[in-house]
């Protein structure tokens, strides 16, 4: 096995679904037809989502007609996944599609040691399209032929990951049969095994929930425990005399410890300024969780505000934590400019990949700050902020004391007297974190004149219309020729006008109308920190800034008829969205003019809340 194979596989079994699709496409640039590395790509972003791309990118691949037994359990996933995201005779149709190509893949490799689980998935998808009888007969096929691969020692049971995935198909297996006290009694030991491979555990758990839904069982009474917890830290900077006081250090970061142990926390998001943030990465370091640092601009800037004035000793701990973190992040490459919006915009990264990546390894997520209790009515950024824009949206929240012997594990019954940090931030230094779209109509420039007074009255008048319904979430818009430029203050704003605008193009009969069927909208959206100014010629309010150039970079690489947006917005969205709409990672994209690689998703609506957790599944 190469080792590039290895770190993708790596990176799957963390959840870091996004890595794991990079470095595979990466290597693919040079081992173009290595099929393992083409199936950990395809299923790492079936994994994170994004099963439409995935299915796209298994043809492009020339993967239809292969005999590879992975490659062939994975086309069966990618129909699985279509039918979790439809409703009704749809799902049940991707349902029976999935299963005939399960039982397929099992015919052609029936012999075959790993041949267990096309079986157990076709029973599966024969129990969610309704032929439970089949369903049935199919888990007798996987559990027959796991005991005589057992009897006759034809599987390798050396090796605890293949250990644990036979005993997490005997337990489907005998769900479907409605031997729940067998497959209780194999929980035990099959949680034992699983290590440290949180998206194997996710992808169990996903699979037996939705079993226990259809079959009419309770999946509690399988007595599986919680899955390691996500968090997203905060907490005041420490000093002698201030909000966190340095004697109190000791105390604070054992309670951190005690937090941490009781919510069995595996991966936490958060900055690492000195005091509670860098406490909190040492502390998930110390008990081997993943720790994903975001800093909100200029490294350097950053060291000097947020980590040297807490004294010398935190910038080496700030150095070591940096070093041994999973991820580091630049919310802007930006100097900091005494801006302190940077660090609200920072927090909001930070929680979104919280939320996003707790979605993809189906499990609890949750905020523990660090806080002295007291409310600053004018804090704009920081703990106070941080904390209230947890509590919006409804996740657990936990908090440690900086100032008492004690610690609470809620926030008070009260909410915090303090404006959102979702909402638009009153200029202070001139930047402030908007939503910005850019869009513009892929072949406009060959039109003709002639075809100039339908361009404008069908296309971009439809446009207009859908622009004005969202004009109280509009900070600014400018249009030229085909182009628009938008400015929001939210993000699920910017989304929904984002997808309305797709929607009504697509809705033009462009024939009709004399004008090339080929026109079509492209758009793209990040989120970032601009200035807002009046423009001295047009004199209407417009955003400018690093930010602006970069969400202009967008669009020009985004397929037609589709919305693509930057990890960031995708990170916000998921905090704002309330499951109204689902970001598919894409991979890296090379950005418009030479901007440089970044990493976008692909925006859709969600047909039901479920559609924005990740599809996890048993194939490997």
């Amino acid at each position: 096995m190469s080792t590039t194979l290895q770190e993708v596989k790596d990176l799957i079994s963390k959840g870091e679904f996004f890595k794991a699709y990079d470095a595979a496409v990466q290597a693919l640039q040079t081992q173009a037809d290595n099929t393992a590395l083409q199936h950990r790509a395809l299923l790492a972003l079936a994994n994170a989502g994004a099963s439409q791309l995935a299915m796209a990118r298994f043809v492009e691949m020339g993967l239809p007609n292969s005999k590879d037994l992975d490659v062939q359990c994975l086309l069966a996933r990618l129909h699985k996944d279509m039918g979790f995201a439809q409703k009704g005779d749809a799902a049940k149709a991707s349902f029976l599609i999935a299963f005939q190509l399960y039982e397929q893949a099992w015919r052609m490799h029936s012999h075959s040691p790993q041949a267990y689980y096309p079986a157990i998935n076709a029973a599966a998808c024969a129990a969610f399209s309704g032929k439970f009888e089949q369903a049935t007969q199919w888990a007798d096929v996987v559990l027959n032929q796991l005991h005589d691969q057992l009897q006759n020692q034809q599987h390798n049971m050396a090796d605890p990951s293949e250990r644990y995935w036979v005993n997490a198909t005997r337990i489907e297996a005998l769900l479907i049969q409605g031997q729940l006290g067998a497959a209780r009694a194999l929980v035990p030991q099959t949680t034992l095994l699983i290590g440290s491979n949180r998206t194997s555990l996710a992808s169990t758990l996903r699979q037996l929930q939705r079993l226990c839904a259809c079959l009419g069982h309770d999946f509690s009474s399988l007595g599986f425990t919680t899955p390691p917890t996500v968090i997203h830290y905060t907490g005041h900077l420490i000093s002698p005399a201030g909000r966190f006081p340095d004697h109190e250090e000791t105390r604070v970061k054992e309670k951190i410890q005690q937090l941490l142990d009781l919510y069995n926390v595996g991966v936490g998001y958060g900055s690492l300024a000195g005091g509670a943030d860098i406490l909190f990465a040492e502390s998930l370091l110390q008990r081997g969780a993943d720790l994903h640092v975001v800093l909100p601009f200029d490294r350097e800037d950053f060291v000097k505000v947020s980590v040297q004035q807490c004294g010398p000793q935190w910038a080496t701990r700030f150095e070591r934590c940096l070093n041994s973190a999973r991820s580091v992040r630049m919310a802007t490459d930006d100097a900091y400019l005494q801006d302190e919006q940077l660090f609200a915009y920072c927090s909001q990264i930070a929680m979104g990949l919280a939320i996003l990546n707790a979605r993809h390894l189906n499990t609890t997520v949750a905020q523990i700050g660090v806080w002295d209790g007291q409310i600053a009515s004018s804090s704009q950024a920081g703990t106070e902020a941080d904390l209230q824009q947890w509590k919006l949206t409804g996740l657990p929240q936990y908090l440690v004391n900086s100032k008492q012997a004690r610690f609470t594990e809620e926030l008070p019954a009260n909410p915090l007297l303090i404006p959102s940090a979702a909402a638009a931030i009153t200029r202070q230094h001139g930047r402030e974190s908007k939503a910005m779209l850019f869009a513009d109509v892929k072949g406009f420039s060959k039109l003709g004149d002639a075809a100039l007074p339908a361009f404008v009255e069908q296309i971009m008048g439809r446009l207009a219309k859908v622009t004005a319904q969202h004009q109280r979430q509009l900070h600014s818009i400018n249009t030229w020729g085909d182009g628009i430029f938008a400015v929001f203050n939210h993000v699920a704003a910017a989304a929904e006008c984002a997808l309305a605008m797709q929607e009504s193009m697509a809705s033009i009969d462009r024939s009709a109308l004399g004008l090339p069927d080929e026109l079509a909208l492209r758009i793209g959206l990040h989120l970032g920190p601009v200035y807002l100014t009046l423009d001295p010629i047009t004199l209407r309010e417009t955003a400018m800034g690093a930010h602006v150039s970069r969400a202009a970079r967008i669009e020009p690489v985004t397929p037609e008829g589709c919305v693509y947006v930057t990890e960031t917005f995708a990170a916000v969205l998921a905090i704002d969205s309330k499951h109204e709409f689902a970001c598919d990672y894409v991979g890296q994209t090379q950005a418009a003019k030479s901007y440089g690689v970044m990493r976008m998703f692909l925006l859709r609506r969600t047909e039901n809340s479920d559609a924005t957790t990740v599809v996890l599944d048993f194939e490997r």
